[in-house]
């Protein structure tokens, strides 16, 4: 029996970084490509907790055998505030923090004040 190559898989994302309308004094972190969004207190959590969610969400699609389904991209009126948005640089240590084994290539982050 033909034994099946592992793949390797390679992603890249947007990350949209901007004051939450419902939480008031809290930031979201938005994933463009996935449409998934955290809610945290400050920017640099609300990073961290959406990249654990993306590598839950990840490690879960690759286990099941299901990873074409999760790339849904958000709405059309996000990426039109991404257009506005500023360059983000998120402290060294969110930044450096990888997700699902290093099958993400690489992040842009950019905040969009209020």
């Amino acid at each position: 029996m033909a034994r099946q190559a592992r793949r390797e898989y390679r992603f890249s994302f947007t990350f949209l970084i901007y004051p939450s309308d419902i939480h008031q004094g809290k930031f979201v972190a938005h994933c463009l490509e996935l449409d998934v969004v955290a809610v945290e207190s400050n920017r640099p959590r609300a990073i961290a907790l959406l990249k654990q969610l993306i590598e839950d969400l990840i490690q879960a699609a690759i286990k099941d055998d299901t990873l074409g389904t999760i790339f849904t991209p958000a709405p059309s009126e996000y990426w039109q505030v991404l257009a506005r948005a500023e360059p983000y640089e998120p402290p060294e240590r969110i930044k450096q923090r990888r997700i699902a084994a290093d099958c993400v290539r690489h992040v842009d982050y950019a905040f969009a004040p209020a």
